[in-house]
């Protein structure tokens, strides 16, 4: 009998984001392939779930591929789990599910998470229609470049971001696209999951310094009906708009003290941050 590979969606972040068939498709299956067996092992342990491990990740040996292609002709349930979220998205999933489909192996997708329509979802920009182009390029000519690119696009465009690159990428966004508006997520469905929203430059001003965590980035379209201004118009320099104060809450779970998380909020907003501290306090 033909063997069957399962792709298996992991939770972003929250643990309690695992579903009851991906955890039974785990404790059923021969064997984990995986993008890190670390990671995935980590996994398997917290699910008191045993089972071997084969790394396959986009530096996959050939030796690798054959002990997966092997394990699955001898008719059995090879299961594939990314670091993180839906397989086959931005990963080696979909070169095992051809792989499997070539050699007349039954194929199942889990429905789970994904941070392409997390992001999408939670970005407030139009959902209709969107597209998803994984990494940015590392290297800052080639990344300009694809950035002109993704400002023509008339859909909302998806990428992801490293967090030790993120601070380049959007100051050259405020040079190519200064009045788009964008969304950046930082760990997504963690403790201190964070959403910066504005322009660029309005966004690079709320980052401040950080610098940690997964980011995915969504950009408007070239068709959005609305742009922003640096200065959101909910603000009317009296008192704080409610996203405003979610952006303190949140900056000040990470650690950031209330007069240090109302500094790159003030220059966001272009006030004095002492007027912002002021408002802060008297908000809560």
């Amino acid at each position: 009998m033909p063997g069957h590979l399962i792709l298996v969606p992991t939770p972003l972040g929250n643990l309690g984001d695992m579903t009851h068939r991906a955890v039974a498709a785990l404790e059923g299956c021969d064997l984990v392939a995986c993008e890190d067996t670390r990671r995935t092992g980590g996994l398997l342990s917290h699910l008191g779930i045993t089972k071997p491990l084969q790394r396959f990740d986009d530096h996959a040996s050939l030796e690798a591929a054959e002990r997966v292609a092997q394990a699955l002709a001898g008719g059995q349930t090879v299961a594939y789990c990314s670091d993180a979220g839906l397989p086959g998205i931005n990963d080696p999933g979909f070169e095992l599910a051809r792989l499997a489909r070539e050699a007349g192996v039954k194929v199942t997708v889990l429905p789970g998470p994904s941070a392409v329509t997390l992001a999408v979802v939670a970005s407030g920009l139009p959902s209709h229609a969107f597209s998803f182009w994984g990494y940015l390029p590392s290297r800052s000519e080639p990344r300009k470049t694809f950035l002109r690119k993704l400002g023509t696009q008339e859909e909302t465009v998806v990428v992801f971001e490293t967090p030790h690159r993120i601070h380049e990428t959007l100051s050259e966004m405020a040079e190519i696209l200064p009045d788009r508006e964008i969304a950046l997520g930082r760990e997504l469905t963690k403790l201190h999951e964070t959403w910066y929203r504005g322009t660029p430059s309005g966004v690079a001003g709320l980052l401040g310094s950080e610098n940690r965590g997964e980011m995915v980035l969504v950009i408007a379209g070239a068709d959005a009906k609305r742009t922003v201004t640096e200065a959101p118009a909910d603000f009317d320099g009296e008192a704080l708009p409610p996203w405003a104060l979610r952006y303190l809450d949140a900056a000040r779970e990470g650690g950031m003290t209330l007069r240090e998380a109302v500094k790159p909020l003030a220059r966001h907003l272009g006030v004095a941050a002492s007027e912002l501290y002021r408002m802060a306090v008297a908000a809560r």
